[in-house]
């Protein structure tokens, strides 16, 4: 493992203190150290431009994968924006892409909040949406 530090690692010490925050970008998480009796001791991450690795010692670890949407292979189907994120709402269900009985919640769609709180309760919504669009259907088939 490399000892030396980049400048995103400048100021982050061997170990982590309580309350301390760190941000390590450009990295990935290769191992985890610990037990379940203790918890999480350590973790070594790998720079993604040069491959070198460094082991941290610390005991909470918060991952953020990215902010862009993985969508391309839904931009013949359904409308997007220019960031990639899918468009809803055209229509009578907030929760609707373009395409009528294709929904989308969570990070993926344009203007959501970006928190799992509220991808959660968008779970929650999109089941009355759809049972509101089955039967409808249902109706329409019907008569």
């Amino acid at each position: 493992m490399s000892d030396e530090l980049d400048d995103d690692e400048a100021h982050a010490p061997d170990r982590l203190g309580p309350r301390q925050v760190f941000a390590l970008v450009g990295r990935e998480v290769v191992a985890l150290e610990g037990d379940p009796a203790t918890g999480l001791e350590s973790a070594e991450f790998r720079n993604l431009a040069d491959g070198t690795s460094r082991r941290l010692a610390l005991h909470h670890l918060f991952l953020f994968i990215g902010a862009d949407p993985n969508t391309d292979w839904l931009k013949d189907c359904v409308d997007t924006d220019d960031k990639g994120f899918i468009v809803t709402g055209g229509g009578a269900r907030s929760l609707e892409t373009s395409l009528p009985g294709v929904f989308a919640i969570g990070d993926v769609r344009a203007g959501s909040t970006k928190r799992v709180a509220a991808a959660v309760g968008e779970g929650a919504a999109v089941v009355a949406q759809i049972h509101a669009l089955l039967a409808e259907r249902s109706t329409t088939e019907t008569v």
